[in-house]
């Protein structure tokens, strides 16, 4: 899972809390579905268009497989929630930042540094599953 992180990083150019939701969205949303393909999945991604928030986008492209070049990821947008709706045929996995996460998240980068929201990232990406996210598998 690191190494998925170390290319999130590289394709986005820096880490951040944001990308690491996304990176962890995409890795429930594989497991989950089990896609047999790149093209077998699909997301609907409900965020804002804009950083911070839409960094959570590059972190999905990165560990689902699903890219806005390859017409797999859409784009919805919603100010107060981060959401992946991920399709596999009738199958769906919905991936939801925890309301609490994205207020603090929200509140923290405001006024956070640049080591600031390394840290953020990094303690992100020690948390569990179940403390991040709200996940539902349908189909």
């Amino acid at each position: 899972m690191r190494e998925l992180l170390e290319r999130a990083i590289d394709f986005h150019g820096h880490l951040g809390p944001f990308l690491v939701l996304g990176v962890r969205m995409g890795i429930i949303a594989r497991s989950a579905l089990a896609p047999k393909s790149l093209v077998d999945m699909n997301v609907l991604m409900f965020v804002e268009p804009r950083p911070p928030a839409s960094c959570t986008i590059d972190g999905v492209q990165v560990s689902s497989g699903c890219t806005l070049g390859k017409g797999t990821i859409e784009i919805s947008q919603s100010n107060d929630r981060v959401v992946g709706e991920f399709r596999v045929g009738i199958r769906t996995c919905t991936v939801s930042v925890k309301t609490r996460v994205l207020n603090r998240l929200f509140q923290d980068t405001k006024k956070a540094t640049d080591s600031e929201m390394i840290m953020m990232a990094e303690e992100m990406w020690k948390q569990s599953d179940d403390e991040l996210f709200d996940t539902t598998v349908t189909g």
